[in-house]
């Protein structure tokens, strides 16, 4: 005996009742295209008014906008980035301590700015923090800024110290924020 089933009978002519119909319906569809806009930029893309250059044990990241610094303990005084001032203006500079990671076994970590004159941005005594940022230091045209730093630590691990260096158009608010990750092995 044959057993009848509504529903899978149903789902079958719902189906063949699709093929149908289907081909049809294609006919019945159409269009026309009455508004086209063409998408053009307007603003012009230009390399970076200031740049970073590897000096020491830096990788610098596509456009040199931002870098990742690598030092190991006892690190004396080491440049470790180069600034560069693209442009005929005075620039303001300003290292800025965003976060971190593991500084409590920092015995003594300084970070600055140097042309012959320098500018002490951050610092850590005995694994605490005397300065997350400096005073602005001014950034003028043709001169050589590095960045520099000395670290000593009291265990075998891994620190990182994430900053921003601020990079401020003298008389003005504008600035543009450069992301730098300081790890001291």
């Amino acid at each position: 005996m044959i057993k009848f089933n509504l529903k899978r009978t149903k789902k079958i002519v719902y189906l063949l009742l699709t093929l149908f119909i289907l081909p049809e319906a294609t006919l019945i569809v159409s269009g026309n295209t009455f508004f086209c806009m063409i998408i053009q930029a307007t603003t012009p893309v230009s390399s970076p008014l200031v740049i970073l250059q590897n000096v020491t044990n830096s990788f610098i990241y596509t456009n040199n906008t931002s870098a990742r610094v690598t030092i190991s303990n006892g690190t004396s005084s080491l440049n470790v980035l180069k600034i560069l001032n693209q442009t005929n203006d005075d620039w303001k500079l300003q290292l800025i301590r965003y976060d971190d990671v593991n500084i409590s076994r920092l015995t003594n970590c300084t970070i600055w700015f140097h042309d012959g004159i320098a500018s002490v941005q951050i610092k850590i005594i005995n694994g605490s923090y005397n300065q997350t940022s400096g005073s602005l230091y001014d950034f003028p045209i043709g001169n050589d800024t590095y960045i520099t730093i000395t670290a000593s630590t009291n265990a075998i691990s891994t620190s990182y110290i994430y900053t921003y260096l601020k990079i401020l158009k003298s008389d003005t608010s504008t600035y543009f924020l450069y992301q730098i990750t300081f790890g001291i092995t």
